[in-house]
């Protein structure tokens, strides 16, 4: 966190140039988080009727999102903050006892600013190149669930179990070939189930 990301520095300037040009601010639905939520390309028409702001950033933890909270949200008054982020840094080796101690820490900053704003933590994705990783990405979405009970206003979105398969592994057919970043098959699952969260 020392040193500055340029590449994601050219990213947040891009996210603050769309937040300052975005057309309707009022009563927004903020998805934040990493690159799974910058590439839901469809985000907007997926969560119709809902005014949708999507600020995802390629690549981004825990860490990044926590560092460049405040100078995005400063000008916005989210309605409903989405989060999606943490498999990069258990991918970076970051154990899930800290991952969950940075989601607290990102919680507490928007139950800061957002006092009465309604925040929803979209599980880690499982993914076919990171079948590694699956027990850690099981426990820290189990530690997470748990955090968020001490949260107010703040539930769980579980997407992780619908993109297993029948021997309990990603579904590969919901990937794109990086085996990594999900295609339209796999955020038309994200698309159901969040839809249905949000009861439209």
């Amino acid at each position: 966190m020392e040193v500055i990301n340029m590449e994601f520095e050219s990213e947040i300037e891009d996210l603050e140039k769309k937040i300052l040009d975005f057309p309707n601010k009022e009563d927004l639905t903020v998805f934040y988080g990493s690159s799974s939520i910058r590439l839901w390309e469809s985000l907007e028409e997926d969560m119709a009727p809902l005014n949708v702001l999507n600020l995802g950033f390629g690549g981004s933890s825990f860490s990044w999102c926590i560092y460049y909270f405040d100078r995005l949200f400063t000008k916005i008054k989210p309605k409903h903050i989405v989060i999606y982020v943490g498999d990069n840094d258990l991918a970076n080796g970051i154990p899930p006892e800290k991952v969950v101690k940075k989601f607290r820490t990102l919680a507490n900053l928007i139950r800061t600013s957002f006092p009465h704003t309604p925040m929803d933590f979209i599980t880690i994705k499982p993914s076919p190149s990171r079948t590694y990783l699956l027990p850690e990405t099981k426990l820290t979405n189990s530690l997470i669930r748990k955090e968020l009970m001490n949260v107010e206003k703040a539930s769980l979105i579980n997407i992780f179990d619908s993109m297993l398969n029948e021997n309990g592994v990603a579904r590969p057919e919901l990937y794109l070939e990086d085996e990594l970043h999900m295609n339209e098959k796999g955020y038309k699952i994200w698309k159901g189930v969040v839809r249905k969260h949000f009861g439209i």
